[in-house]
């Protein structure tokens, strides 16, 4: 059974760096450092010294500061801590009023996601990223994260900040061109699901994941959906992912939604590449798993006989 993650909005408090002494009585201290919460002093990290703590208070302040110079305001902002005891912090600013629209028609607002963690795991930094307006489905993108701190400095500035910011808007229309991309590899239902099967056998997904987003797949709940390419099988999978499994699963969601976009945007920048996500999989080499409700979805959307499944 795998581990349910751990996550919640308890984002403010202090972390302070203390060298950890020698296990063995009369030794010199070790030349790691911990970082502990002084609110619950739980240690999320141990490093070498040369690791600067960045509160999150302060790198949130310095955030909001460098979005009110520019003019950026009317954003929702959602904040999440991650780990067992709040490792990683994360920050999502969604602007559904700055908008930006693909060549096929969907219309975006920015989203950016300010990261920060006390283990190492993560470096402070801002990740472009889109909310699809339509049907509110967050969307990742190849961008690479823009740093918000210098070189081996951990002094937050609201210049530095900005200028993370000002990087990430100035690439948002280079980053849609990936979903025009995937919009033109036009796939079949079938296709679509084996694509959903191929994922799993390399563990992008789980069996689990692949269920639900298939009766997504092949019952699309919005017109704009259901022309058949690349770019709708990615829309359903986002969708599945932001309203279902981010909810407890932010990581995990985050992760998922990568993976499945650079496979997806590698298939549609090669033929052969596609060629091999599209084939059909042994159904011995699938994990089989019956979620109840995505049965009961395709059943009533007349996908499938529920008598079928059953027997």
């Amino acid at each position: 059974m795998s581990k349910q993650a751990t996550q919640s909005n308890l984002w403010n408090f202090i972390v302070t760096q203390r060298q950890l002494p020698s296990p063995i009585e009369g030794h010199p201290a070790l030349p790691f450092f911990g970082n502990f919460r002084e609110d619950t002093g739980e240690c999320l990290g141990v490093t070498s010294e040369q690791y600067g703590i960045i509160q999150n208070s302060a790198l949130l302040d310095g955030a909001r500061a460098a979005l009110e110079q520019r003019g950026l305001s009317g954003y929702t902002e959602k904040i999440i801590v991650a780990g067992d005891a709040g490792q990683r912090f994360y920050a999502e600013f969604t602007f559904a009023d700055k908008q930006i629209a693909s060549r096929v028609g969907d219309v975006f607002g920015y989203k950016l996601t300010l990261k920060n963690s006390f283990d190492r795991s993560i470096r402070a930094a801002f990740a472009l990223g889109f909310m699809r307006l339509t049907c509110m489905n967050g969307a990742s993108t190849l961008e690479k994260e823009f740093g918000v701190t210098r070189k081996h400095s951990a002094n937050v500035t609201v210049d530095f900040l900005g200028s993370a910011i000002d990087n990430a808007l100035t690439r948002g229309q280079s980053a849609l061109g990936v979903f025009d991309k995937m919009a033109d590899v036009f796939i079949s239902d079938e296709q679509g699901v084996n694509v959903l099967n191929q994922l799993v056998t390399i563990d992008v997904l789980s069996g689990t994941l692949r269920e639900s987003i298939k009766t997504l797949w092949l019952a699309p709940r919005r017109e704009a959906d259901k022309a058949r390419n690349l770019y709708n099988l990615y829309n359903a999978v986002t969708e599945h992912l932001t309203h279902q499994v981010s909810r407890e699963r932010y990581e995990y969601a985050d992760k998922v939604n990568n993976n499945v976009l650079f496979r997806l945007v590698n298939a549609a920048r090669s033929p052969e590449k596609l060629a091999k996500l599209i084939l059909p999989v042994l159904e011995s080499s699938v994990a089989v798993t019956v979620n109840v409700d995505s049965v009961a979805a395709a059943a009533n959307a007349g996908i499938i006989d529920v008598e079928t499944v059953i027997s």
